[in-house]
Formats: structure tokens, sequence, C-alpha cells
């Protein structure tokens, strides 16, 4: 076994070599220290996630840019709740990406207008890449689907609980 002292001169002989080379560590360094500060919100940005939530392109609706949901439930619409779990909410609209739209002729006319729906705001704070917006969602529990813009949805079992979980956990009242 190798003892303290040994491992530490093993690893001086090692960087030992790399003065020869200085340019091309103190290159490496930088643009690993370049990668390490402009990696996450290069990632949080949507020219690196090619996929659409909702049909709308991730430039406008990215899963990170949403950083809380307010919710007015159709049976008391006087009482608001927001969430602000960024965890749960990108988790969330992960689910919803993979959600598939339905054609008019899939739901007869009338269904859905007696049906209980919870009205979410999808709200996308304002960052350097974009302005601060609120985006409107219907749900409705019953059926599993939801309404955005002008289209609907069928979500999947992971979208449903990920709602459940995310509507139980709300807190009263609306963000600041």
């Amino acid at each position: 076994m190798l003892s303290f002292s040994s491992f530490v001169f093993s690893w001086r002989m090692r960087l030992s070599k790399l003065k020869h080379h200085k340019l091309a560590v103190s290159l490496g360094g930088i643009i690993l220290l370049f990668a390490i500060i402009m990696g996450p919100p290069c990632y949080e940005e949507s020219w690196l996630d090619p996929f659409s939530t909702l049909n709308v392109a991730n430039r406008e609706l990215h899963p990170h840019s949403i950083t809380m949901i307010g919710l007015l439930n159709s049976d008391d619409p006087f009482h608001p709740y927001y969430y602000a779990n960024k965890g749960k909410i990108s988790e969330l609209m992960h689910n919803l990406q993979r959600s598939t739209p339905l054609s008019s002729s899939e739901i007869p006319a009338n269904t859905l207008d007696n049906l209980k729906i919870e009205y979410f705001t999808l709200h996308r704070a304002s960052s350097k890449y974009h302005d601060e917006e609120d985006y409107a969602l219907q749900y409705y529990p019953d059926k599993g689907i939801v309404r955005f813009g002008q289209q609907l949805f069928r979500v999947n079992e992971a979208t449903i609980y990920t709602f459940t979980q995310i509507s139980t956990g709300m807190t009263p009242g609306w963000w600041q």
C-alpha cells in the first residue's frame, strides 16, 4: 500500500512532465473553465435540445425555463395556488414532451364541456435569452387530456402522476 508521501511524490513527478507543455495545459484549463461556466446556461436553452413540447419549439417553451406553475381549480376559482419546485416542474415539462396530439374527430363535441378543469399557468422567468411570459394550460383530470393553445393532447400515466403530485404540493396564493 502506498503512503501519502509516496502518492504525493508520484503525482509531483507526473506533473513535472507538464512543465514543457505550458501552452497546451493552460489552453486546456481555459477551455475546461469556459465549459464549466457556460455549460449550465447553454443546456437550459433550446438550441441544445431539438425536441418540442406540446407542438411548440423548445426555444419558446423549454422545460428548464419554466420556473413556476400557477393553478386555478374550476371548483374553487377564487383561491389560486402556485408551485415552485423546479425539479418537479422540469419533470412535468419532459413528460409533456411525450404527449400525443388529438384530432377533433377523436373527441366527440361537448364531451369536455361538463368536466372538471384545472387551469395551469406555466411561468417562464426572464433571462438573457427570452422575456418573461406566462402560458395557459388546461388539464382535464378525468380524461387525461391537456389543452394547450387551440390543440388537445393525450398525456401518459407519468404526466398524470406528476400533475397529481404538483396539485397536492401547491402553496396557497400567487407568486410575487
